[in-house]
């Protein structure tokens, strides 16, 4: 009953606007256009940080290395090539959304993203953006999201991309990318692919990294058609291979391995005009898994499939310039099904959503937002949001925004029956109370941000051991994360030497608020930070990153060791011409060879290299 009103609204929007839209005169569809277009509409109060085309071209092809070095998120990895979460303001990572052009891909079964099951370089757009987004992205996005997107562009181009690397530790990597366009047509492709040994000896030990071989290839299709002046066909899609042994760790061996096959497609439907615009979206969502306990044993393994149907409308219309309600309507079915399952479960959300954008001035801005899920197998709490910007002048913005989230249990936190751990099907899904307040001041070539926030969870779900030592998850009453995130940037250019710094400082507190105790794998404190230069054809890079110790025991009495590591690297572009050119690039991680581990008794590489040519013809 609470949502009745809510589909009202977005009904009448839905089918009264058409007759709005067509008093208006037409109105041509921007070059560009964001698949996501909530990253836009929903932003109002958010700090978002895109990460530069550069930066990303000089990573290795994981998501992972990408975002560990350029933000203020945490990354939870076992060791390269191994499971990646991330941990965002103290969060877990099922608290984390990760967002393939507008569509939440977190798993059916574990609810989160493995990072290193990710190729960064086949986007062209990756965005960070903090603090609660259930509202426009479900369930999960409560820390934060991270956000995939492909572009397509109506203009006359013919672009191909080819870059060939080798690194230590007999690793291979490439990457093929073709885009042709016209005025009226678009259509790119582009294929990564990475594999390597990853036997790197462990510092200060006899020992090595065995059984952590990977193997990864994803593939992109993107294709778009314009539809006269306001209307544009898109297609959307992406398919990942992945094979991996988990290696073992200082104190235990390991022959395990792990097939990860996943496939995305999504397509969508705009209708832009001078009031009124529209998409209209249908995606497909598969994933699967199989887990062999032992490679000897390969017909001897796990398995688990999930598929996912998703039907998204969203209208907006402008009242005048100034203000605009956008209403979305959000269907989606799931089946999952697998060895640590019983049967085929299933779940069905349907979800309306509001949001009312207005400029109360040139100076001032603000927006409330609602949304009310009815799922299958739980009652979904109303969330709320609200947002606001004020220009206090020039140099000088201040944002706020607050907002209700919440995290439905996955499959596994309900049903999982396997070894060492069991599924509890009592468990209460998760609800959170988020608040942030953020500054941005920019004076000439230096631009500066500081963001404080709060959030309050209630019903937090975590795994246990029970007597036995098998872990089930439970729900913990009051969990508190706070804290304050500064960022600052500042370019200048020297007789045509170009320098960058960037700079970003992150101090975290998660706890147990009836246990009074930290939460585990939370840093205090991190520092991340970049100075780049370029000189015509020629630029270099240093990277830093700072993690300070973390807790790894509940009750707060075992630390593993912070750590600071750097990267470097340089670049030399021959035969340039506008976007076109032969690059070569070196690249050193670890450089000063840190003996480090972000997970206890998973060491880290020392140092090692990566060397690249890439042609964009």
């Amino acid at each position: 009953m609470r949502y009745k009103f809510l589909l009202y609204s977005i009904v009448t929007i839905a089918f009264g606007s058409n007759s709005f839209s067509q008093l208006d005169s037409l109105q041509v569809l921007n070059e560009v256009i964001l698949s996501d277009v909530k990253l836009r509409d929903f932003a109002t109060g958010v700090r978002q940080i895109k990460i530069a085309d550069s930066v990303i071209e000089r990573q290795q092809t994981q998501l992972t290395q990408i975002i560990r070095f350029n933000s203020l998120i945490y990354l939870r990895e076992n060791g390269p090539g191994g499971v990646s979460s991330p941990s965002f303001r103290g969060t877990n990572a099922s608290q984390t959304a990760v967002v393939w052009n507008g569509i939440n891909i977190n798993s059916q079964f574990t609810g989160q993203t493995d990072f290193n099951a990710v190729a960064g370089r086949n986007y062209d757009n990756i965005t960070i953006r903090s603090g609660g987004g259930s509202i426009p992205y479900g369930t999960g996005a409560v820390g934060g999201s991270i956000h995939l997107n492909n572009t397509i562009g109506f203009r006359e181009d013919f672009t191909t991309k080819i870059a060939l690397g080798y690194g230590s530790f007999n690793t291979p990597t490439g990457q093929l990318k073709s885009t042709y366009s016209t005025n009226k047509f678009y259509v790119d492709g582009a294929v990564d692919y990475i594999r390597s040994d990853n036997d790197f000896d462990y510092l200060d030990t006899d020992q090595s990294n065995e059984n952590g071989d990977y193997d990864n290839l994803n593939f992109n299709l993107n294709a778009g058609w314009l539809i006269g002046q306001q209307q544009a066909l898109k297609l959307y899609h992406n398919t990942y291979f992945g094979d991996r042994g988990f290696s073992g760790t200082l104190t235990a061996v390991s022959n395990s391995a792990f097939e990860d096959r996943t496939s995305r497609s999504l397509i969508q439907w705009e209708v832009l005009g001078k009031r009124f615009e529209s998409q209209l979206r249908f995606a497909h969502v598969f994933e699967q898994f199989r887990f062999f306990l032992s490679r000897d044993v390969p017909e001897n393994f796990s398995i688990g499939k999930a598929i996912r149907y998703t039907a998204n409308y969203q209208g907006k219309y402008r009242f005048s310039k100034r203000s605009s309600l956008q209403a979305i309507l959000d269907y989606t079915h799931v089946t999952g099904d697998g060895s640590s399952i019983p049967g085929t479960q299933t779940r069905i959300t349907f979800s309306p959503t509001l949001l009312w954008n207005q400029q109360l001035s040139d100076r001032w801005n603000y927006a409330v937002q609602l949304r009310q899920d009815a799922t299958s197998d739980f009652n979904s709490p109303l969330l709320a949001g609200i947002g606001s910007e004020y220009q206090f002048s020039d140099t000088y913005t201040l944002k706020f925004n607050a907002s209700r989230n919440y995290r439905l249990p996955t499959f596994n936190d309900l049903f999982f029956a396997g070894p060492g751990g069991l599924g509890n099907p009592d468990i209460l899904p998760e609800t959170s109370w988020q608040g942030e307040i953020g500054h941005q001041l920019k004076i000439k070539k230096i631009s500066w941000s500081l963001q404080t926030f709060y959030i309050r969870s209630q019903d937090l779900i975590v795994y246990v051991p029970n007597s036995q030592g098998v872990f089930s998850p439970i729900n913990v009453s009051d969990v508190e994360n706070y804290g304050a995130e500064l960022e600052l940037d500042y370019t200048t250019t020297i007789d045509k030497h170009q320098f960058h710094f960037s700079g970003k400082y992150g101090y975290t507190i998660a706890r147990n608020v009836k246990q009074d105790v930290r939460l585990i794998l939370v840093p205090e404190q991190k520092i991340v930070g970049a100075i780049t230069y370029n000189f015509k054809a020629f630029s270099a890079f240093y990277q830093f990153l700072y993690n300070d110790d973390v807790f790894i025991t509940t009750d707060n009495t075992d630390t593993l060791a912070g750590y600071a590591v750097s990267n470097a690297g340089v670049n030399y572009t021959v035969l340039q011409q506008k976007n076109r050119g032969i690059t070569f690039s070196l690249k050193a991680n670890n450089l000063f060879n840190r003996n480090y581990q972000v997970i206890a008794f998973r060491p880290n590489p020392g140092r090692n290299f990566l060397i690249q040519t890439t042609y964009n013809f």
